[in-house]
């Protein structure tokens, strides 16, 4: 079973292309940059992310369900709190649609 969150926040800042991802702080021991698969929906739309994918500390933060998965995109990430707060910038966040995000309630 993949070692997973569920997302409580979510905010996408086009003008600074930043995307933050917030989930109840993990004992993960990841920190800083990270590998990870950025998962989208066919509109773009962020369904998750795969922070460290191929190390044992892996962490998925969800926002929507597995199965509206469209594609992954190899990224990096920056990991702050714990675990609880995954940052996406620059050219990986323009990698996301704009707008609200359909999984966040």
């Amino acid at each position: 079973m993949l070692p997973e969150q569920r997302a409580t926040s979510y905010a996408n800042d086009p003008s600074t292309s930043t995307v933050v991802i917030v989930s109840p702080p993990t004992d993960s021991g990841l920190a800083g940059d990270q590998p990870a698969r950025l998962l989208l929906d066919g509109a773009s739309h962020v369904v998750g992310v795969d922070v460290a994918p191929d190390s044992p500390q892996r962490l998925v933060v969800m926002l929507g369900p597995h199965e509206v998965v469209a594609r992954a995109e190899d990224v990096r990430v920056t990991v702050e709190g714990s675990g609880g707060t995954v940052r996406i910038q620059g050219q990986a966040a323009k990698l996301v649609a704009a707008g609200a995000n359909p999984y966040v309630f």
